[in-house]
């Protein structure tokens, strides 16, 4: 059954005589249309297999669709049928941790709960090793209350620290690195209060884990929203933390906040208001001057969009941007 999703992109495969595949992915998640992870497995696999004919060189798969997870524990038949369908990909993965952060999953901050939230992440961790998952993304964690005032966000931010040094412990040895992915000014963090809509604080909290298998995933989307409502300068910012950042997220939208954050999605993108998800090139963020920006650790760039049919323009246009990185 062919998706038709990469019809208009020149087959030319994700590896050329043997080399490392590209860097360009895309993700693998149940809001991207196409791919509904908990149908079956075999149907994701040639979604993939078409992605690595079209030129993608990495995918990320999002954990909260692929439904290993379950009670807090993995689910070892699902498991296996998950690790036997990616036998032989041809793409590299990265996996989203199904652990979203949202103050009630996956919230190393929030020091009441983080013992048992980071319980949830090792069962993350497990899935990554066993399908051979470079990545692991973590969101930045929230605090239970928007009124939590400075002590409770210094002890949170510390807490998280201590539990994803523990985390890389186990994840460096199984050749996993952790991304700590900043946050969009969206409900789930508006209505709390994090530190991680703040690109240099992102980057501070890697720099003090200070572990290897631990960097930074810079989210471009997230960052260009943060950047509007912060009032601090966007592409300032990014070339600030490029140091740190080990994975890409790369999407496009308008900068504007939504002025009825828990309007209708549909409504939210007529308006080209939030957190959109578009493709690189639709919205109205500078992305030639993102990907202009040195990354030393040379990140994969995965586009996490929604509209699935057009993920072939969408990496023409990452190839072009990168192109013009290449020749300057």
């Amino acid at each position: 059954m062919s998706h038709q999703v990469f019809a208009h992109t020149p087959p030319n495969g994700s590896t050329d005589g043997g080399a490392i595949p590209n860097k360009i992915g895309l993700t693998v998640n149940p809001w991207s249309g196409k791919q509904l992870l908990r149908s079956d497995f075999e149907e994701m696999r040639e979604f993939l297999d078409e992605a690595a004919t079209a030129g993608f060189g990495y995918a990320e798969l999002g954990g909260c669709g692929l439904g290993v997870v379950i009670g807090g524990q993995v689910q070892r038949s699902r498991l296996a049928a998950l690790r036997d369908a990616l036998a032989g990909c041809r793409v590299r993965l990265t996996l989203h941790s199904s652990w979203h952060s949202s103050g009630r999953t996956g919230n190393l901050l929030d020091t009441g709960s983080a013992s048992s939230q980071q319980l949830g992440l090792l069962a993350d961790l497990e899935i990554a090793a066993a399908i051979g998952a470079e990545v692991l993304v973590y969101h930045a964690g929230v605090l239970p209350s928007l009124y939590s005032d400075g002590a409770a966000l210094t002890e949170g931010m510390a807490t998280e620290r201590t539990m994803l040094r523990e985390l890389a412990d186990e994840s460096g040895a199984r050749g996993v690195t952790i991304a700590i992915e900043n946050r969009a000014p969206g409900p789930a963090v508006l209505t709390r209060r994090s530190y991680g809509m703040r690109l240099d604080l992102v980057a501070e909290q890697v720099r003090q884990i200070d572990h290897p298998a631990v960097t930074m995933c810079l989210d471009v989307g997230h960052a260009y929203l943060s950047a509007g409502y912060l009032n601090y300068d966007f592409l300032a910012a990014i070339r600030e933390v490029a140091p740190v950042v080990g994975h890409v997220h790369l999407h496009d939208n308008f900068g504007r906040m939504p002025r009825q954050p828990d309007a209708n999605p549909y409504e939210l993108e007529l308006l080209g208001e939030g957190d959109l998800h578009l493709p690189p090139g639709w919205g109205t963020i500078p992305l030639d001057e993102v990907l202009a920006t040195p990354f030393p650790q040379d990140p994969a760039i995965i586009i996490e969009m929604r509209h699935a049919r057009h993920h072939a323009e969408a990496l023409d246009t990452t190839r072009r941007l990168l192109d013009a990185r290449a020749r300057s």
